[in-house]
């Protein structure tokens, strides 16, 4: 999980952006039949004021169609682009971005027959701002580019100040600062220059963004504390939400736990309120965080259930792929419009080449033309077949992983319990009648305890390794270091279980041989192994543990002489979507995730792992790990 900062993309309406108040329907019905230059005027300027305002969306979308139903009777090529960017806009405030984009090129399609490059400016602009949500930066500043020299053809420089915010996002997006700050500081001097308040103060929220990422936290501070109190001024409660939440990040960053939260709560009741779906999920998600860090691990449980709600609800590969769908849809009905020009034109010149006996080779010429057409229509077709087969098949993927993943969780409860079990039996007992048990029972009471919990804590342990590893918050931290040293301290560890089972270990491992991995998640794999080793050996038995250097490799090995494990179940070792918990010789229970963890570890520091083993003769675990002289580093 990442720390969510708010920054503004602006889309473009056709006269500006207004930010959604909280004002009731009638009012906006009356205000809608009292406007003196008529309801499509009115409901035009409504859209401006609360398009993007999730509160009134099936409102302002009746209305929006009203105008559609109107431009399509009067044949007004202008209004009909004006109702496909309003209700684009509206459906891309709602986070709807395959209607969004369906829409803005819809609008497209209109102005290809009716050229406005002012109003196709304001189109391509916010067809960047769906890409750039979406991730696909080259293509959003493909978009940005022909809207910025659309407006520069029509002399709009006005227009510019949301090109050049919107590029500056995307390049903050891409890690390319100097970019980012090179256009904030040009849509800010435009944005002075018409004195455009609002874009002045979104620049100021995304200089604080950018002064974040750079970690000059006391930079952003001043610029969001200069935004905050703009908002504030104007009572734009969108963009106090935003600098609130902002905020609290920089209190969080620095370890100031009060002023985070206190920011954080106020920024989710205005979004809460004005149902800023999204943006609660970017606050859920900085929550989870903060108590996390404090300590407050059931409240951060809580905020992580709630992101996960607002995560799993949004853009997914499905919508990614239908508006690419949408895009070939367009570029096919380009070309037939272009096809039936030619049709057109052809119609003509055929009278020509009757006049001059030379039809024959005019048919010859269509008959070309349909089969080209007839071509591409059947390309389309067999390429929109292929991608829904190839949806179904990505569908039946998740679908496996998602019954994988509940019997994985399955069995780690199932594991869990038991430790917890014997701790809730024993301590019943305790307290019921202490006075009644021998020395020796207590003794075994005791040993049982320790053992539960020693078990509930390397499980948990491994289940909080297997998280961290799954949400990407572990980083690989590479170092030389001594072999040999980190072994001796596992063995150390596993004195106490070695001493219990009547076992000894032996270690032999090249002389001064040094890793250059990360020495954590080493330690990590050695643990696991050395102390499975341990489960599954029988008593009065020999631990081996090998290091050698191989080539451009070290390898480690780690031999047991224990039960051994059969053909079928080796490859179902390092999968946690086909690993069961198995008990060692002595009962010692298990919940198969340690093979899991070493797996992934091993794999981060470019290694591999491997088990060779036959049923009754014991068990080799070995891992490799490239090997790097120190002269290379």
């Amino acid at each position: 999980m990442k720390k969510c900062l708010a920054t503004f993309l602006l889309f473009q309406l056709f006269g500006g952006v207004s930010f959604g108040l909280s004002v009731k329907l009638d009012s906006l019905n009356a205000l809608i039949n009292n406007n003196k230059s008529g309801r499509v005027s009115a409901i035009l300027d409504l859209a401006y004021n609360y398009v993007d305002s999730t509160n009134y969306y099936d409102f302002i979308c009746d209305r929006l169609n009203e105008v559609m139903d109107s431009a399509n009777t009067h044949d007004n090529d202008t209004l009909k682009v004006d109702a496909c960017n309003y209700l684009g806009l509206a459906d891309f405030a709602a986070g709807n971005y395959e209607g969004a984009t369906s829409k803005f090129y819809q609008a497209l399609n209109v102005l290809d027959e009716s050229p406005n490059n002012k109003q196709e400016a304001k189109v391509c602009n916010n067809l960047g701002m769906i890409f750039d949500e979406l991730e696909d930066y080259k293509q959003a500043l493909k978009f940005y580019r022909k809207s910025f020299i659309l407006d520069s053809l029509s002399n709009n420089e006005r227009g510019h100040i949301q090109s050049y915010i919107n590029f500056a996002i995307t390049y903050q997006n891409m890690e390319k600062f100097d970019s980012c700050r090179y256009f904030n500081e040009m849509a800010y001097q435009l944005a002075q220059k018409y004195k455009d308040s609002l874009s002045i103060v979104n620049v100021v929220n995304n200089l604080g963004t950018l002064e974040y990422d750079l970690k000059n936290y006391d930079k952003s501070l001043k610029y969001y504390d200069q935004a905050l109190q703009i908002y504030q001024k104007t009572n734009d409660q969108v963009g106090i939400a935003y600098a609130l939440n902002n905020i609290g990040l920089i209190h969080l960053d620095q370890k100031e736990y009060p002023q985070a939260l206190k920011n954080f709560k106020a920024a989710l009741k205005i979004a809460t309120d004005l149902n800023l779906y999204d943006f609660t999920g970017d606050i859920y998600s900085n929550l989870t965080i903060y108590y996390k860090e404090v300590g407050d691990y059931k409240n951060a449980y809580e905020y992580y259930d709630k992101y996960n709600v607002v995560y799993d609800s949004l853009v997914g590969e499905k919508q990614n792929k239908m508006i690419r769908k949408l895009e070939t849809q367009y570029q096919f009905e380009k070309k037939q419009r272009e096809i039936l020009e030619l049709k057109q034109e052809n119609k003509h010149q055929r009278a020509l080449i009757i006049d001059s006996k030379s039809f024959q080779h005019y048919l010859y010429l269509v008959i070309v033309l349909v089969g080209v057409f007839l071509a591409v229509l059947f390309f389309l077709l067999r390429k929109e077949k292929i991608m829904a087969r190839q949806l179904k098949e990505k569908t039946d993927e998740l679908k496996k992983l998602n019954i994988a993943k509940d019997r994985f969780f399955s069995i780690i409860a199932h594991d869990l319990k038991n430790p917890f079990n014997a701790l809730v039996s024993y301590t019943s007992l305790l307290k019921a009648d202490l006075d009644s048990f021998t020395k020796d029972e207590l003794n075994q009471i005791i040993t049982d305890l320790s053992n539960a919990t020693e078990q509930g804590f390397s499980l948990l342990e491994n289940l909080l390794y297997w998280t961290r590893s799954q949400t990407n918050q572990i980083s690989v931290f590479k170092t030389f270091f001594s072999l040999q040293k980190v072994v001796d301290n596992v063995v150390s560890l596993a004195g106490p279980n070695l001493i219990q089972k009547s076992q000894s270990m032996e270690v032999t491992i090249e002389e001064d041989l040094e890793l250059f991995a990360d020495k954590d998640m080493i330690a990590t794999v050695l643990r696991n192994l050395i102390f499975n080793s341990i489960k599954f050996s029988y008593s009065d038995t020999v631990i081996r543990i090998e290091g050698k250097r191989i080539d451009k490799n070290i390898q480690v090995s780690v031999i047991d002489q224990g039960v051994g494990i059969d053909a079928e179940r080796q490859h179902k070792f390092f999968h946690y979507e086909e690993n069961t918990s198995t008990s060692g010789t002595s009962g010692e229970q298990g919940s198969g995730l340690g093979l899991v963890i070493c797996k992934e570890f091993i794999e981060k520091n470019e290694g591999v792992i491997w088990v060779e083993s036959e049923p009754g003769k014991g068990a080799t675990f070995r891992f490799s790990i490239p090997y790097v002289e120190k002269k290379d580093q």
